[in-house]
């Protein structure tokens, strides 16, 4: 113990730089983040994720090497069990109020069923040591005794606290694997952190510390990535930030002592071809496996890179090895297998952002682990898991030319077989009848697989039914195989396959045709098979709705629309019962005991077609009366919600709130606002505006107003009812988000207002959008690529407005005084003048946009040295310096954003990150339907906008701009926007 006293004050100094080094960091590099106390532990935002071991556990895997540190749950939460070392770290970190702790893995991860049995208590501390446990109890017991705030800096207590954590076992340990007291210290740093970027941060600092002190430095534990790794929620710029250390701890490569750009490689040669990894192929699957989980809900590119790191990972690892027995080089084989299939499969899950727009990158990951499995010696076998996963994706991808050569050739008579429209469709042959997702169900076939109720249920929607029939081949997310009885032995008339049909159908008729055949068979009613017909209505009340029945080159089976009879009368399916309405089958669903619930409800909510449909299906689903309460009833005081009240609110599930959300926005109400009569800003009009978040009425009930106004079909306090709650929600869902930023920066105003009125509305509803961007700051939520396109969209509007009726701005600034005084510590916000609107206005896009692109910053500077990052190497493994590309509607958007102020400095920056960026642009432009055409006025808005000034700006455009402009333009290949392009662009405005 002695060792430890004397070693007390090189500690404390330790502590006292580390803690003024967080301390100057925090107050530079993170001036908004909001405290770690208002992050939600009781989240439920992906109660649909399962943790991978438990999906492996399904397929039948035997390995344990992807422990995400959770134990098994049990049917009673009373039975206490000893924490594992992750869990320990983590109850640590939560007990001492650190975000970091607030990983909650272990209760979201697992499946709905197994959750509401209750998990065990782990209490106590694990037996044997390790890095986790000696890190929780330094920052148990130790690190609170070293607070500004305790006062027991100088006494007896920090020294007993050290010897206590730092007893002569601990101490060895620590030797024994390279490591000090001061090590501990370091890591406690970075677990401290605010959020997850703070700590990543702050662990390539200390790596760069450490190349540059000595070599022989130990590298920072694994423990500490895969524990951020833990975290529910991590936003992109975090995400990048881990994969690029990840890729170093995968390859063994030290991160860069110092940055020459001199020796920066431009053609990645001087990459390592082979890695060295220093960690076992179970450390490095489970660090697969939570970068895969995190790169689905924010950054599907990165999929292919995890894939191509992984393969190189387990090839090294062999070529590395010793000789071994037979015996032990197959079952390490074994292990590979598993593991290859495995991470198949992972890459088959639908992503979260974009899911169809991220299957071409799912595509080529899978394809990466096939080459790795086929060039293997010997041959790594694919097996029923990695079969279905390829599959999987096949289903999701859009077609091939041949697929839609194909698919223009069915009939429209029922079954759709293949029909000669031209002398030349006879030499055509079959090619595209059948299918990528079919020729992968006969190769799996062919290695001795036996087809199953999955395997049915997608060859209905590759294009083949179980009785050899064609139907249309139809992009869909297959579910995962556990959802379905997985036996040799299984039913033909089973829901899904029935589901699948009605899914593969073209029209409303054969849909209800199918639907009718279901129910002559006797077979009982089932809520999926309501819920697929009543989504063939939906949509097609849509599609008549948005005018698309003819959609050019859009074929059945491409999206959810769905296509009007067939003109013959020969060709149209006679079905002994007219389909009926969406309220007529909802009803005949109810009067069989059924409830719509989970995405069928939301996609109800989100298409009523009034307020009081919309109310029913909330009343009749199948929400609890706590959560039907809550969702439609608003407390003046929100100390008034009940506990229990409260966690069923937070129990709703995201796309149903989500969903709910949007239908108040849709329904409330249109109301005028009178330019000459001066009126003042109401909560029913501007929600976002008023200086007080309470009605001074009594409280705000959606069912007693229905009930009240039977004949009113809108919601006077709409809006107002979805931001309250909104903001009551401790889930940081985005979606839900960008309804109400939707709605309130909407035209609300219909033709029989003045023209200054609606200039008016459309000034107030820009300074809508950015109190409500603050909002969604104060909650970490990201603005997302929809978010950005609305608020470029409302800034164009708001400055045309005041550019045709001069003096809106100003009366708009009058009407914000008198709705919120003003709050001297609060952000400027621009709100002073015309002027400083613009200049502040201009800095949010501008913001936002980089935000939303860009992953370097400042902070991150020593992750850009890395041999990995996207901007000093071309390698195949180089993290992608683009972070999200948008789309083309969006970057018009940001355009005219842009040029409605003559920006032209803008303009040509933007030209140029286009130009930087034209290879991921042009994929993004291949996966809209419209894209090429969008992506042309988008080209042909920035020559307008440089050659023709607002009305506010008189300048004459330079011939040096237009030149550089044409030039960018023209060095990527796109062609220069034509004059008959510019005309045609110019005639609505």
């Amino acid at each position: 113990m002695e060792n430890v006293a004397k070693q007390t004050n090189l500690h404390r100094a330790i502590l006292h730089d580390a803690r003024g080094n967080s301390r100057s960091f925090q107050s530079t590099t993170f001036p908004n983040e909001t405290d770690p106390s208002t992050i939600d532990t009781k989240s439920s935002s992906y109660v649909n994720e399962n943790p991978p071991s438990a999906s492996t556990k399904t397929q039948g895997s035997t390995y344990k090497h992807i422990s995400e540190g959770e134990n098994k749950p049990s049917n009673s939460a009373s039975i206490r069990v000893k924490p594992k070392p992750a869990e320990y770290l983590s109850k640590a970190l939560r007990n001492t109020g650190h975000a970091l702790g607030n990983d909650q893995l272990t209760t979201s991860d697992w499946p709905q069923s197994v959750r509401g049995r209750g998990n065990p208590r782990t209490v106590g501390r694990p037996k044997k040591p390790s890095l986790p446990v000696l890190l929780g109890e330094y920052i148990r017991e130790v690190d609170p005794l070293l607070s500004p705030t305790s006062d027991n800096l100088t006494g007896n207590k920090l020294d007993t606290a050290l010897n206590e954590v730092f007893r002569e076992k601990s101490r060895d340990y620590l030797t024994s694997r390279g490591y000090d007291v001061a090590d501990v210290t370091a890591w406690a740093w970075i677990m401290k952190s605010r959020n997850p970027h703070e700590a990543m941060v702050r662990l390539f600092l200390l790596e760069s510390d450490n190349t540059k002190s000595a070599m022989n430095i130990p590298r920072i534990p694994t423990f500490i990535p895969l524990h951020i790794l833990r975290q529910q929620h991590l936003d992109a710029h975090s995400f990048r930030l881990l994969l690029i250390y990840s890729l170093h701890i995968m390859s063994g490569q030290p991160l860069p002592a110092g940055f020459n750009p001199a020796k920066v490689p431009e053609d990645g040669s001087e990459l390592p071809k082979e890695f060295h990894p220093r960690i076992d192929s179970g450390t490095c699957m489970t660090l697969v496996v939570r970068l895969i989980r995190h790169a689905r809900r924010v950054w599907p590119q990165a999929l292919l890179i995890i894939a191509r790191a992984f393969a190189r990972f387990l090839a090294a690892s062999k070529t590395g090895e010793t000789k071994v027995s037979i015996l032990a080089a197959r079952n390490q084989d074994r292990i590979k297998t598993t593991q290859f299939n495995t991470c198949l499969w992972l890459l088959s899950l639908p992503a979260k952002v974009a899911p169809y727009r991220s299957t071409p990158i799912q595509q080529q990951a899978q394809f990466e682990l096939l080459r790795a499995m086929a060039s293997h010696t010997p041959v790594l076998p694919v097996s029923r898991q990695g079969y279905r996963a390829v599959v999987a994706v096949q289903l999701a991808h859009k077609k091939t030319v041949e697929e839609r050569q194909s698919a223009e050739l069915k009939a429209p008579s029922w079954p759709p077989w293949k029909e000669e429209k031209l002398g030349i469709d006879s030499q055509r042959g079959n090619d595209g009848m059948y299918s990528r997702a079919m020729q992968v169900l006969s190769q799996m076939k062919d290695a001795g697989y036996s087809h199953r109720l999955w395997e049915d249920i997608s060859s209905i929607l590759a294009g083949w039914d179980t009785d050899g029939s064609p139907t249309v081949q139809t992009r869909a997310m297959m579910r995962r195989p556990r959802a379905f009885p997985d036996t040799h032995k299984y039913d033909l008339d089973h829901q899904e396959v029935w589901v699948s049909r009605i899914r593969s159908t073209r029209t409303v008729r054969e849909a209800w045709a199918c639907f009718l055949s279901y129910q002559d068979r006797d077979l009982p009613p089932k809520a999926a098979i309501y819920a697929a017909m009543a989504e063939k209505l939906i949509y097609r009340r849509i599609t008549i709705q948005n005018g698309i029945d003819y959609m050019g080159h859009t074929l059945p089976g491409d999206g959810r629309e769905v296509y009007p009879e067939p003109d013959s009368a020969r060709d149209i399916i006679y079905v002994p019962i007219e389909p009926p309405t969406l309220d007529e089958l909802v009803n005949q669903m109810l009067s069989h005991g059924l409830r719509p619930s989970g995405r069928f409800l939301g996609l109800l909510l989100q298409s009523a077609s009034s307020l009081h449909s919309g109310l029913h299906y909330l009343q009749c689903s199948g929400l609890t009366k706590s959560q039907i309460f809550i969702l439609s009833t608003i407390q003046v005081n929100s100390n008034k919600y009940s506990t229990l009240d409260t966690e069923a609110f937070q129990a709703v599930p995201d796309h149903v709130f989500a969903s709910y959300i949007k239908f108040l926005c849709a329904y409330s109400d249109v109301v005028s606002l009178d330019i000459n009569r001066g009126d003042i800003l109401t909560a029913d009009r501007f929600p976002a505006l008023v200086a007080t978040t309470r009605w001074t009425g009594p409280k705000t009930d959606l069912l007693s107003h229905v009930k009240n106004h039977p004949g009113h079909g809108h919601y006077s306090r709409g809006l107002w009812h979805a931001i309250q709650l909104t903001k009551l929600r401790r889930v940081p869902y985005t979606p839900a988000w960008t309804h109400i930023l939707s709605a309130l920066t909407r035209e609300r105003l219909g033709d029989n207002h003045g023209p200054q009125s609606r200039s008016l509305q459309r000034v107030l509803s820009w300074h809508q959008a950015l109190k409500t961007m603050s909002w969604m700051r104060q909650r970490d939520i990201e603005l997302g690529e929809e978010g950005f396109r609305i608020i470029c969209v409302a800034f164009a509007r708001a400055i045309d407005a005041a550019i045709r009726h001069p003096g809106t701005a100003d009366h708009s600034f009058e009407l914000l005084d008198k709705a919120q005084p003003r709050d001297l510590n609060a952000e400027d916000e621009g709100d002073d003048h015309f002027e400083a609107l613009l200049r502040h206005a201009l800095h949010v896009l501008k913001d936002q946009f980089d935000h939303l692109v860009l992953p370097a910053s400042k902070s991150s500077a020593h992750a850009e040295r890395s041999v990995f990052a996207g901007g000093t190497s071309n390698s195949p493994l180089s993290v992608p310096s683009v972070l999200h590309t948008p789309s083309p509607a969006t970057l018009h958007a940001f355009v005219r954003a842009l040029g409605s102020v003559g920006d032209d400095d803008g303009l040509l920056h933007l030209l140029h990150w286009m130009v930087q960026s034209a290879d991921q642009l042009r994929e993004a432009t291949e996966e809209h339907s419209n894209g090429h055409k969008m992506m042309r006025r988008t080209l042909t808005a920035i020559r307008v906008f440089l050659e023709r000034r607002p009305q506010m700006d008189t300048r004459v455009p330079s011939d040096l701009v237009m030149q550089e402009a044409y030039d960018l333009i023209s060095r990527t290949g796109w062609d220069w926007p034509s004059d008959a392009e510019v005309k045609h662009y110019c005639q609505p405005l």
